[in-house]
C-alpha cells in the first residue's frame, strides 16, 4: 500500500514538473513569437505592405507576457503606419492614445501627441485637436496669481496678462518701454496671439522636423551656451581701472578721437576700453582652453 502511494506521489510530482516546464516553454515561445511578428512586420513595412504589417504587429500584441512599455511601443508603431502610410486617421488616433496611456513617459510621447492633434484635425474634430495641442505643447493655462486676468483665448485656452508681461520683459529695456501703456500692450497681445497661431500651425505640419530648422536650432543652442559661458566665466575677469582708461585715451586720442577733449568723449573711451579688455580676456581664456585641450591647427590643409 505504501509503495502504491509512493508511486502515486511520484506520478503527481512528475506531472507538476512537466506542467511547469511546459508553461516555461510556452512563455519562451511567446517571447519568440513577439520578436518574430515584429521582425516580419518591419519587413512588410519596408516592402510597403502596410496593412499586412499592422496585422503582424497586432499578432505581437496578443502575447500576454508583454510589458506595458513594449505594448505601448507596438501600439505606437501601428499608429505610425496608420498615420503616415495608410492615412486612416481615426485608427491612428486610437493607437496613439493607447500608446500614450500605456507608457506616459515613453520617448515617443511628444510625437504621438503631435500626430494625435493632426489626426483629430483631419477627422474634423477641431476642438478636440485644440485641447490636445495645448497638452502637447505644455502650455501653462493657470493664472500666475489671484490678481491675474485673461487677455485673450485661443481655442478655449486662456492667455493670461502675466504671460504677456513675461514676454514683454524678455525684450530689450528700450523695447519694453514701448509697451508700457495699455494701447500698445493690446497691440502686443494681438501680435502674440498671431505668433501662437502660426507656431501651432507649424507644429501640426511638423516643421520642427525640418532639417534646416534642426540645423539652425543646433547653432542657436550652441551660441546661447557660449554666450552664457562667456558671461559667467570670462566677463568676471575683466577689470576696469580709471587710470587705465585715461592712459587708453592718451594712447588713442588722435587715432580714435581726433584729439577731442577727454570729457567730451568719456563715454566712448570707456566703451572702447571695455571692449579691448574684454577681447583680451576672451583671447586669453581661449588660449588657456586650447592649451589644456592640446589643440593643434593644421592650417596648411586649408585650401
Amino acid at each position: 500500500m505504501n509503495s502504491a502511494r509512493l508511486v502515486h506521489r511520484f506520478i503527481v510530482i512528475s506531472c507538476l514538473l512537466l506542467m511547469m516546464f511546459c508553461v516555461s516553454c510556452i512563455g519562451d515561445a511567446g517571447a519568440d513569437d513577439v520578436s518574430r511578428h515584429k521582425k516580419l512586420a518591419g519587413e512588410l513595412r519596408d516592402a510597403k505592405l502596410y496593412r499586412a504589417a499592422v496585422e503582424e504587429y497586432a499578432k505581437a500584441l496578443e502575447a500576454s507576457s508583454l510589458e506595458n512599455s513594449s505594448r505601448a511601443n507596438i501600439n505606437y508603431l501601428i499608429a505610425k503606419l496608420y498615420f503616415e502610410n495608410i492615412q486612416d486617421y481615426e485608427q491612428a488616433a486610437s493607437y496613439y492614445v493607447r500608446a500614450r496611456a500605456l507608457d506616459p513617459n515613453g520617448s515617443f510621447v511628444f510625437e504621438a501627441s503631435r500626430n494625435l492633434v493632426t489626426s483629430l484635425e483631419r477627422m474634423g474634430r477641431m476642438l478636440d485637436a485644440s485641447r490636445e495641442l495645448n497638452v502637447a505643447t505644455n502650455i501653462n493655462s493657470e493664472p500666475a496669481s489671484a490678481a491675474d486676468v485673461e487677455v485673450a483665448r485661443v481655442g478655449g485656452r486662456p492667455i493670461w496678462l502675466s504671460e504677456i508681461d513675461q514676454q514683454i520683459q524678455s525684450l530689450e529695456p528700450e523695447a519694453q518701454k514701448q509697451f508700457m501703456n495699455p494701447t500698445r500692450k493690446i497691440e502686443f497681445v494681438h501680435q502674440y496671439v498671431g505668433v501662437e497661431l502660426l507656431y501651432h500651425a507649424a507644429l501640426r505640419e511638423q516643421y520642427d522636423n525640418d532639417a534646416d530648422i534642426k540645423s539652425q536650432m543646433r547653432l542657436l543652442h550652441k551660441r546661447l551656451l557660449v554666450d552664457k559661458y562667456v558671461l559667467k566665466k570670462v566677463m568676471p575677469t575683466v577689470r576696469i581701472d580709471t587710470a587705465d582708461v585715461m592712459n587708453f585715451y592718451k594712447a588713442n586720442a588722435q587715432s580714435r578721437y581726433n584729439n577731442a577733449p577727454y570729457d567730451s568723449v568719456r563715454t566712448a573711451v570707456f566703451m572702447d576700453y571695455q571692449m579691448v579688455k574684454t577681447e583680451s580676456a576672451y583671447g586669453e581664456y581661449i588660449a588657456n582652453l586650447a592649451k589644456a585641450e592640446k589643440v593643434e591647427f593644421l592650417d596648411h590643409n586649408v585650401k
